[in-house]
């Protein structure tokens, strides 16, 4: 009986997306649109960004109505940094992870059931090399590799059902793609920190070559070349005030990027903007950290973000300088 009841859920749910999809133009409606979708916000995840949050983004047209669920929830930690001065190697480690509905994004449609909902985690390892040009700015190549999961609600489902009632539930399980990604960044880096304030800029170019391969599910198959031009600053200065015995500094940074590959098709905007505001505290005599590296500050920071499309959303991110 537990078992019969089990297979009837199985047939339920592996026919729920079916019936529940809102009708869509044709070149939206198949496989190939979902991944498009899937695979682009992959190329989103993989794609370092120093302004580092989690992001819900929702339609302006959702401003009236914030118990809508985000149309996309987006988020991104990682480290970077160069470990010497006499060999100024470079190394960054990003994860990304997302969850959205791959044609309700792509349309800025309507909500569909939360089964239909994928879910993205992706990591990139980066290596580079310092070509310090003067005091103030640095050329710096990257090379990058990632790997990708991506998995559908309705696969996470069939993995329960299939522990809890004993039963095959492929059908549901196979909803998950598998992508690797291959490529390279160049950023030209300027600083000038000074004791009345302290700026930072980078204008950094990334392309990444992202392929599925394993037992990823059919309509999501194939390839697609994520490519971004981004443009990051960040300023610090003195409040004036102390905490543990050290200065606290007031924080502003922004972001602009514009996607020039496939992510468009995923993220469903072409170019973005982030704008934040904070306060960082110097935290270097506490002497906290991990693998012989201390932290020296720690940074919390909103953030508004907008696109095209009438997209919106909020972040707030969190800072460690080694």
């Amino acid at each position: 009986m537990r078992r019969a009841a089990g297979l009837a859920l199985v047939l339920l749910l592996a026919a729920l997306p079916a019936v529940a999809q809102p009708v869509l133009p044709p070149e939206l409606g198949g496989g190939p649109a979902r991944g498009r979708a899937v695979l682009g916000l992959m190329g989103f995840n993989m794609t370092p960004d120093f302004s580092t949050n989690a992001l819900e983004v929702r339609q302006a047209s959702d401003a009236a109505n914030p118990r809508r669920n985000a149309l996309l929830q987006l988020g991104q930690t990682g480290v970077a940094g160069t470990l010497g001065d006499r060999f100024p190697l470079f190394v960054e480690g990003y994860l990304g992870w997302a969850r959205y509905d791959p044609l309700a994004v792509l349309t800025a449609g309507e909500r569909r059931t939360p089964l239909v909902r994928w879910n993205n985690l992706a990591a990139t390892a980066g290596l580079g090399y310092d070509l310090r040009l003067n005091d103030r700015f640095v050329l710096r190549p990257i090379l990058h590799a990632g790997l990708g999961v991506a998995v559908s609600d309705a696969a996470l489902l069939g993995w329960a059902i299939q522990e809890r009632f004993g039963v095959e539930a492929d059908v549901l399980r196979d909803r998950r793609a598998f992508v690797h990604g291959f490529g390279g960044s160049l950023s030209l880096a300027y600083s000038d920190w000074r004791p009345e304030g302290e700026t930072d800029v980078e204008l950094r170019y990334t392309r990444l070559r992202l392929e599925t391969f394993g037992g990823t599910f059919a309509p999501v198959r194939g390839g697609v070349t994520a490519e971004t031009i981004g443009l990051w600053g960040r300023h610090r200065w003195p409040t004036g005030w102390e905490a543990l015995r050290r200065p606290l500094r007031w924080v502003m940074d922004g972001s602009a990027s514009v996607y020039l590959g496939d992510q468009p098709a995923g993220l469903g905007f072409g170019w973005s903007v982030k704008l934040g505001a904070g306060i960082e505290l110097d935290v270097g005599r506490q002497e906290i950290g991990v693998f012989g590296f201390n932290a020296t500050r720690l940074r919390l920071v909103g953030r508004y973000f907008f696109a095209d499309r009438g997209v919106t959303g909020t972040s707030i991110g969190i800072g460690i300088s080694f």
